[in-house]
């Protein structure tokens, strides 16, 4: 089947208001704009999409993107989560350095208590 392009001889009105009524019809079963228009486009080409076979293909159309729709909803949770947990890491990293900057200073004071208390020790055997 041949692309029509708007400025071939080949490309009559009735075919644009096809593409329209097509897009509008499979936007008003559920189907979104994104994806409605270039699928419409396409059936649009097809002069023998009429009665029966219209409403069977418009019907698959639906079902595609409702498959789509499932897959797409899955994978912008999965990015939901993988945002989440990032958001946790870098938490967790923020509270690690915390800690790390705490056991540094806690390091440092047992040091000074132990030498202080070398000192005494070695004041009290002179």
């Amino acid at each position: 089947m041949r692309r029509r392009r708007i400025g071939d001889q080949n490309t009559t009105q009735p075919e644009v208001c096809a593409t329209t009524d097509l897009a509008r019809e499979l936007e008003a079963r559920g189907v979104a704009p994104a994806f409605a228009i270039p699928v419409a486009e396409r059936l649009a080409e097809d002069d023998a999409l009429c009665g029966r076979r219209r409403e069977a293909v418009l019907e698959g159309v639906v079902a595609a993107f409702g498959a789509h729709q499932l897959d797409y909803e899955a994978l912008e949770q999965s990015a939901r989560n993988i945002d989440d947990i990032q958001r946790l890491m870098h938490g967790f990293a923020g509270e690690l350095r915390k800690l790390e900057e705490g056991l540094r200073v806690v390091s440092a004071y047992v040091l000074r208590m132990h030498d202080k208390a070398n000192r005494e020790v070695s004041k009290r055997l002179h």
